[in-house]
């Protein structure tokens, strides 16, 4: 990794009480949908830290990152989704990914059905252009996580998965990936070897720093680069618009972060769905992940 990367701090976002952590997720949780008091301030917030990562991804990286956390409810997919909405809402093509394909999110925020995606891609059961969701907002695209297979993290690593996203990238401006926690499954890490970037979610008197710094040198071991962090669930502390800033920086091999340590203990929780190919094939069962001549397959 690359020192100067490793040392750029991103700034971080703090969602003021945010309850969606401890609920279930709906259409609610995306900014579109919310109060106008609420929503402004969430969506300033979204704004910061999506200029702070087109400054970041302007300077000759990739274009697909993946968001992950150390450990469960953390606030991930929420914040996967409305980052991506909010990159949407500025004119950018974006599409959204959910990786979490042991425990999926997306299709219940963006209220759409799950009987076909990304796992099924993998599979070659069916092809992207079958299984994405085009248009749920403005210019988002969704490809949901679909039923959940038997090896996850083996598909997420795959050739296939390599060639899915290279065929991807000419096509949209961002691709962001909803992952499951690092610290907890190895799904993630195997994803970061199709998509070395990584953006961490940490819940503010919940994540313990040490379970932080260790999912940092998890990405590290494989190849992974950590852009930066976001700090969710954050007690409001100015008033005035409802919000704040954090950072983390890397300095050689120490991590440092200006959020507080908690040794509270939190539960596991994270769940193991099951079903896949309990639908019907449409008849594509050798169909490739994607033919559609787009990019050329990275060495």
């Amino acid at each position: 990794m690359n020192l100067a990367a490793e040392r750029r701090a991103t700034a971080t976002m703090a969602i003021i009480r945010n309850k969606t952590i401890d609920r279930q997720l709906s259409s609610a949780d995306l900014f579109c949908n919310m109060s106008p008091g609420k929503a402004f301030r969430i969506i300033e917030t979204y704004k910061n830290i999506r200029t702070s990562l087109l400054f970041t991804l302007s300077s000759g990286h990739d274009n697909a990152f993946v968001v992950t956390s150390a450990e469960p409810n953390s606030g991930k997919s929420v914040t996967s989704a409305n980052l991506a909405l909010s990159f949407a809402q500025n004119g950018t093509r974006v599409l959204l990914i959910d990786c979490d394909m042991r425990n999926p999110s997306q299709q219940k925020i963006f209220e759409k059905e799950n009987n076909t995606g990304l796992s099924d891609v993998l599979a070659g059961m069916t092809s992207f252009a079958d299984a994405v969701k085009h248009d749920v907002k403005e210019n988002l695209d969704l490809l949901t996580a679909g039923p959940t297979p038997p090896n996850p993290s083996e598909l997420l690593g795959s050739e296939r998965m390599h060639q899915l996203l290279d065929a991807l990238r000419p096509r949209y401006e961002f691709i962001i990936m909803d992952s499951p926690p690092a610290g907890f499954v190895s799904d993630t890490l195997s994803l970061l070897l199709n998509a070395p970037q990584s953006i961490i979610i940490a819940r503010q008197n919940h994540a313990v720093y040490n379970e932080v710094a260790k999912t940092v040198e998890l990405i590290k071991g494989v190849g992974g680069q950590v852009l930066g962090a976001i700090l969710t669930d954050v007690k409001e502390q100015h008033k005035s618009y409802g919000y704040t800033y954090h950072a983390y920086r890397y300095r050689g091999d120490r991590y440092h972060s200006h959020y507080s340590r908690s040794d509270s203990g939190y539960g596991y929780g994270y769940g193991y769905g099951y079903g896949y190919g309990a639908k019907k094939s449409s008849g594509k069962k050798n169909a490739a992940p994607e033919k559609a001549g787009e990019g050329k397959t990275r060495k």
